[in-house]
């Protein structure tokens, strides 16, 4: 498998996810601010923790002055600067997979071009209340639709770990930032806030990873802020577990094969979720340390698959984590050029995983 292939394969698998993710959290988010009172939607969950979330903070900051609902809902959707809008991955995603498409099911690019096409033609006007619902929906169900196909009919060969590689990737990432940004502030805000909203809030985290009811099957019918970051962080068979994603993650990359720099990196991240002392986390002691922890070190196993399989060479003089000056991670396209994305959260220092990447032309 060529080094371009596999890069577009990988990127093309993360930014269908990315598309996933991302109009999940919304939708959860959505609803949840639905049944909240006015009092209570200051804290401890807003509509401006998502661009925490995302990492799309700086970049949201630079064109909009209030970080309100409309502005943030159609950032997210329908910003065509931003890259990781659900129009703008969906983009990078049908491109990926336009100059590989002989390698997937007929079926796979039909689908994914009439998602884009959509897609973009309902961008062509602002998302409301009353009609973000059905749209994010029917994303979440396409990306469903197309991801279900090449899992029913593609050969366990290497461009199909490729793919599954990139998505494993991404849902771990997306599970670490979750639970970083509003895991951590209900944790804070656990004595001031009542219980009933509190289990509500936890439900929301569970759901915008599609986790509720299976939850409930793995653990219990009650919801308790401890059993939600085990079951999300250590549970071995639940698919957006972050434990599930690298254990992903370390058997697509067994059957590549070459990849021992990125097996010492899989030995570390799963030495500290095997010690991760969940009880003690779930009291606020040491979360978004250990959350960030593993940020960095899915930044690391990212720059090492890159070097590894794409033949992306790491400047030795390079700042730590790949971290440039600017707080930016610097990715590369699979045709030369180099594009940059911002990922700091909540003012903490920034993580490499990049949020571009792949063909994006």
């Amino acid at each position: 498998m060529l080094s371009r292939v596999a890069e577009n394969v990988y990127w093309m698998a993360r930014y269908l996810e990315r598309v996933e993710d991302t109009s999940r959290l919304v939708m959860a988010t959505h609803n949840t601010m639905l049944d909240m009172t006015p009092v209570s939607r200051v804290q401890p969950m807003n509509w401006e923790q998502l661009l925490a979330i995302t990492g799309s903070r700086e970049i949201f900051f630079k064109r909009n002055s209030r970080p309100d609902e409309h502005q943030i809902i159609n950032f997210l959707i329908r910003d065509e600067e931003y890259h990781g809008s659900i129009l703008n991955a969906l983009h990078f995603a049908r491109e990926n997979l336009r100059t590989t498409r002989e390698l997937f099911p007929r079926k796979a690019w039909e689908f994914l071009n009439r998602l884009f096409l959509d897609t973009r033609t309902a961008c062509g006007h602002d998302f409301h209340a009353a009609n973000r619902l059905e749209f994010l929906e029917n994303v979440i169900n396409e990306c469903l639709k197309i991801t279900g196909l090449l899992d029913s009919s593609m050969l366990r060969d290497e461009i199909f770990r490729m793919f599954r590689l990139g998505r494993y990737l991404e849902r771990a990432d997306m599970v670490t930032r979750i639970l970083d940004v509003r895991g951590a502030l209900m944790l804070a805000q656990k004595d001031v806030v009542d219980r009933p909203l509190r289990n509500a809030l936890w439900l929301t985290v569970l759901k915008s990873l599609s986790g509720d009811q299976m939850y409930r099957r793995r653990v219990r019918p009650r919801i308790r802020g401890v059993d939600v970051l085990a079951f999300l962080l250590k549970d071995n068979a639940f698919p957006r577990a972050f434990r599930y994603g690298i254990e992903g993650v370390a058997g697509c990359l067994g059957f590549l094969g070459g990849a021992e720099a990125v097996q010492g990196i899989i030995s570390r991240i799963e030495t500290q979720l095997y010690l991760a002392d969940i009880t003690r986390l779930a009291e606020n002691e040491g979360l978004h340390e250990f959350l960030d922890g593993l940020q960095i070190l899915l930044g690391e196993l990212h720059m090492t698959i890159s070097a590894t399989y794409f033949n992306q060479e790491i400047k030795k003089d390079a700042p730590p984590s790949g971290e440039n000056s600017a707080g930016s991670t610097v990715g590369f396209s699979s045709n030369g050029s180099t594009s940059t994305s911002t990922l700091n959260r909540c003012s903490r220092p920034p993580v490499t995983t990049p949020f571009t990447g792949g063909t994006s032309a």
